[in-house]
């Protein structure tokens, strides 16, 4: 069996991982991500569709290894998606989880979820990941004091399916095959997203997520309006002064910069609304709407960049 994982698939866990355990976040407070998979069986293969974060583990401090808790929200939340899924002829066929900054392995707690799975669909699977795998292409040692294995071109995660679930969490288990789509190579795959990551740490929080993007587009919003209004300003001026022959070429150049700013506006707008496909999956009703709502601001005040420029221009 090959697990097929489209590269929306591979960011989507990325991108819930490296929120909850990224270079902005000391260690101590790293949290674990957890998700599922949904797909279809083909001959041998197994295709995964879409990923979906379900929840993150809760500070404990005095936590062991996986030691999180799925709430009754959650449960609901993995009966919604299995049940959406099936209406499009699709399954659940693994879940993921997240080791961020440990072993890439299955604890005792692993053992157990997917064996329950795995006890009712034999192909059952399960994928970990731990970002600073991927980011420092090293294997964790498995005690302290043992060295990092080093690593080449690797996506920073293995899957993992039992021998014999009827072992529970004495089951040993093995490694699955699986292919990335959407790059051409490996080596590709990690330079890409070493690139992603850093996107994800500066712009997609875990916390305060939508006052974070609100305060980003009110800031760029007021910047916008000022440059608009510095424009003219500067326009009067030169006027005043007795210098109007400047003005086309000052105007060119201001409109030249007030382009540039919204086109890189644009750029970070692009990221927002990508991640909104990230979110964890209970999150998406109350967030995305909110996010929508700020960024049709921005997008309100854009369109009428042409007639304000035009109008500018009358004027001189």
């Amino acid at each position: 069996m090959t697990v097929i994982i489209p590269k929306k698939v591979y960011l989507t866990i990325v991108a819930a991982a490296v929120r909850f355990a990224n270079q902005k976040i000391s260690k101590d407070v790293w949290l674990e991500v957890n998700g599922v998979f949904i797909g279809e069986k083909k001959e041998e293969d197994i295709i995964i569709k879409e990923s979906y974060p379900i929840m993150h583990e809760k500070l404990d401090k005095d936590a062991v290894i996986d030691k999180y808790e799925w709430s009754e929200e959650d449960n609901i939340t993995y009966t919604l998606i299995d049940d959406e899924a099936f209406s499009r002829g699709l399954y659940t066929v693994g879940a993921w989880h997240t080791h961020p900054g440990f072993k890439v392995m299955l604890s005792h707690i692993d053992i157990r979820h997917l064996a329950f799975h795995q006890t009712a669909n034999p192909l059952y699977f399960t994928l970990v990941f731990n970002p600073e795998r991927l980011i420092r292409q090293v294997e964790m040692p498995d005690k302290k004091g043992d060295p990092e294995k080093p690593l080449k071109n690797d996506p920073g995660f293995k899957i993992f399916s039992l021998d014999d679930t009827s072992r529970g969490i004495e089951a040993s288990y093995h490694t699955v095959d699986y292919r990335i789509e959407g790059y051409e190579s490996m080596e590709q795959l990690v330079n890409q997203t070493h690139k992603f990551i850093i996107d994800v740490t500066n712009y997609f929080p875990k916390d305060n997520l939508f006052e974070t993007y609100e305060k980003y587009i009110q800031d760029k919003l007021t910047k916008f309006k000022a440059l608009l209004l510095g424009t003219e300003e500067y326009l009067t001026t030169l006027v005043r002064k007795g210098e109007s022959h400047r003005v086309p070429e000052v105007l060119n150049n201001q409109v030249h910069e007030i382009r540039k700013f919204v086109a890189e506006t644009y750029i970070k707008i692009a990221n927002i609304k990508e991640f909104m496909d990230y979110l964890e999956y209970k999150e998406r009703t109350e967030i995305i709407p909110q996010v929508e709502a700020i960024l049709s601001e921005w997008d309100e005040e854009v369109t009428k960049l042409d007639t304000k420029l035009m109008e500018i221009s009358k004027k001189f």
